[in-house]
């Protein structure tokens, strides 16, 4: 009967529940869904992560690659993204060109990772104006059930704490390039960034912030995805985007900020736990 009445009256259904301080899922406003993790399960990539957040579940894998650096940064390698939304992670999708969100995730998720300065593009070049290394981070939704943004950027960071670069030897004089795979040096990654998706709501005005939103909390707050994300990197705030939803007011900011920099918090420490797993896997094989 429940799913009927939440099909026929999806607000009322929503409403109904955020009225007695609890979420249709069951969970507390400011409570996050349960994160599952594993790296390196994608062999064909030089690294590669698999998250869930809830049911959102998120595949990256990471590609290296040589080439030129710009003329305008000589010393500077390069960090390009992408998202993929197939048709395959939500009904709201369709099959052909990039849809309009995957595109504000890649651009955020971007963002992100060039406002926290958690790689140095400097560590990528390796002969100034001449070679550096190009980072192809794809990341490919399998379910979008809300937070999509939060996933990706876990995923993501995953896949770059295991990233090694081989050694490469590039002569000036007869350009010649020399790639070693034998012999590989980790990637240096500054902090781990961390963003926290909430969806806003007002009731009776009152203002209400919902942590981790899902899909369907997302849809009834009146967003194409999360309405306010906020992004911390060593406990300290490195972006926030706020895409419409209700006015905020400052007691519910200051709430949000503390739920994403405990968030982030955890987060780096579910990372942490997976990469020293797998090295201790590694090591014993």
């Amino acid at each position: 009967m429940a799913d009927i009445y939440k099909l026929i009256h999806p607000v009322k259904y929503f409403n109904d529940y955020i009225s007695r301080e609890v979420r249709p899922d069951g969970r507390e406003f400011h409570e996050q869904r349960n994160i599952k993790l594993n790296v390196n399960s994608i062999k064909s990539a030089d690294a590669s992560a698999v998250v869930k957040c809830g049911n959102t579940t998120v595949v990256c894998g990471i590609k290296l690659e040589l080439a030129t650096p710009k003329a305008e940064e000589p010393d500077f390698g390069f960090v390009v993204t992408n998202i993929e939304l197939p048709p395959l992670c939500s009904s709201k999708y369709r099959p052909g060109p990039p849809s309009d969100n995957a595109q504000v995730t890649s651009n955020l998720v971007s963002d992100i990772i060039i406002n926290s300065k958690c790689i140095d593009l400097k560590d990528l070049c390796i002969a100034s104006d001449k070679l550096a290394w190009v980072l192809y981070c794809d990341m490919v939704c399998m379910d979008n059930d809300g937070s999509l943004v939060d996933a990706c950027l876990i995923a993501l960071m995953a896949s770059l704490k295991t990233l090694t670069l081989p050694t490469v030897t590039y002569d000036s004089e007869t350009e010649e390039i020399a790639v070693d795979t034998s012999v590989r040096s980790k990637l240096n990654v500054h902090g781990l960034p961390v963003a926290t998706s909430f969806a806003m709501n007002t009731q009776e005005q009152r203002n209400i912030i919902l942590a981790d939103p899902s899909s369907y909390e997302e849809d009834m707050c009146g967003g194409l995805g999360a309405n306010l994300i906020i992004c911390y990197n060593k406990g300290f705030i490195c972006g926030s985007q706020k895409f419409g939803g209700s006015n905020l007011s400052t007691e519910c900011e200051r709430k949000a900020h503390k739920i994403a920099k405990e968030r982030a918090q955890i987060v780096e420490e579910v990372i942490n736990v997976c990469l020293k797993n797998y090295e201790n896997d590694t090591n014993n094989q």
